[in-house]
């Protein structure tokens, strides 16, 4: 009886605060929280297991944040009425890859994509994961995960601008949370350029927020400490467009332009030019880039512009690596209107979850 009356005491603050009590509450509910003790702050929404919090009131294990769908180890006290405090959670993984960087062109356009009235979904094929949306927590998880099994480096994430539709920029952030303890890095793929002329002032305007809003963010792609930025464009490119972008660069970005007829003649040059045309199984603009693509089937065409062919896929691979260009680059990782996508399919799935063409990255690049 005298022991059990001195534990009792010894789980209890001088104010009754018990054990029993603090890991009954820790159990109701998910704990937002911000870690003060990193230079990114990270913000987390805590599932807590109460098991965890030990005597002293002390938390020292594993968490479920389910802003990303992933398990976190963190340290805190959980203190009366139920408050965290002198929260610590995992460091920044704040390596940026060196040349060749190898990266994949990304859509989180979704779910707004999987329509094209009358058309649902406008896609011919069938992804593992289902018609998802960009927002979920757990496919921003997945697709980190099936980035790094393929030994992709980075994500270039088709943006749209800071109010633009698809909702891009209200999803990025959680693209680079997901990636914040890993060594994947995310670029942003500007968009409008290539539906539009946008002025110097709105390239500047715009070029301001991506630095101010995304690239301090340790999972934020950089190159000799500039912050990446790929630019989409049109047929109506020209040397015009590189000097829009050379006169509204004033933060010191690295701009990556689409190449146009005559690119290498222009005055004003971008750090690297890239090329987008998934409807070619390869595409060099040595020394800058080398592009793949593992097959064009776009929704609404009778026949495939460029159909799949593993085989030639793997050929195409060993091409890339063999090309010593500073970025390699897979059109695309999920770009299913257009049928491009190396993401797993039912068409293509395979044992390891992450179908065939991902497969083929992870057996044959470094």
């Amino acid at each position: 009886m005298v022991a059990a009356l001195l534990s009792a005491l010894a789980l209890a603050s001088p104010h009754g605060w018990t054990l029993a009590h603090a890991r009954h509450l820790m159990a109701t509910r998910t704990y937002a929280v911000t870690d003060r003790t990193q230079p990114d702050a990270p913000r987390y929404e805590l599932k807590l297991s109460p098991s965890a919090l030990r005597r002293g009131f002390v938390y020292d294990g594993s968490a479920l944040d389910t802003l990303t769908d992933r398990t976190v180890r963190v340290h805190f006290s959980f203190v009366r009425p139920g408050r965290i405090a002198g929260f610590r959670g995992p460091s920044a993984d704040t390596t940026q890859p060196p040349f060749p960087i190898r990266a994949a062109f990304y859509y989180a356009w979704y779910p707004e994509a999987w329509w094209r009235d009358p058309v649902f979904p406008y896609s011919d094929f069938h992804p593992s994961l289902d018609y998802y949306s960009a927002a979920d927590a757990r496919v921003a998880h997945d697709h980190t995960a099936a980035l790094r099994y393929a030994h992709l480096q980075a994500g270039i994430y088709s943006w749209w601008g800071e109010d633009g539709y698809p909702p891009t920029d209200l999803r990025f952030w959680r693209y680079l949370a997901a990636a914040r303890t890993t060594p994947l890095r995310w670029a942003i793929y500007y968009e409008r350029e290539g539906y539009d002329d946008p002025s110097v002032d709105q390239i500047r305007h715009d070029l301001e927020y991506i630095g101010a809003a995304y690239a301090s963010q340790p999972a934020y792609l950089k190159v000799d400490s500039r912050f990446v930025v790929y630019v989409y464009g049109d047929a109506q490119d020209g040397c015009a467009t590189a000097a829009r972008w050379r006169a509204a660069n004033t933060v010191g970005a690295y701009i990556v332009l689409k190449a146009f007829s005559g690119f290498r003649d222009c005055q004003a040059q971008p750090d690297a030019w890239h090329q987008y045309s998934a409807a070619l199984p390869e595409y060099d603009l040595l020394p800058d880039s080398f592009m793949i693509a593992p097959g064009f089937e776009e929704r609404s065409e009778a026949q495939p512009r460029l159909p799949r062919d593993v085989t030639r896929w793997r050929s195409d691979i060993a091409d890339m690596l063999a090309s010593n260009a500073r970025w390699q680059l897979v059109l695309t990782f999920n770009e299913w209107p257009e049928g491009t996508s190396v993401e797993s399919a039912r068409e293509w799935a395979t044992p390891s979850g992450y179908g065939t063409y991902l497969d083929a990255l992870h057996e044959l690049l470094p």
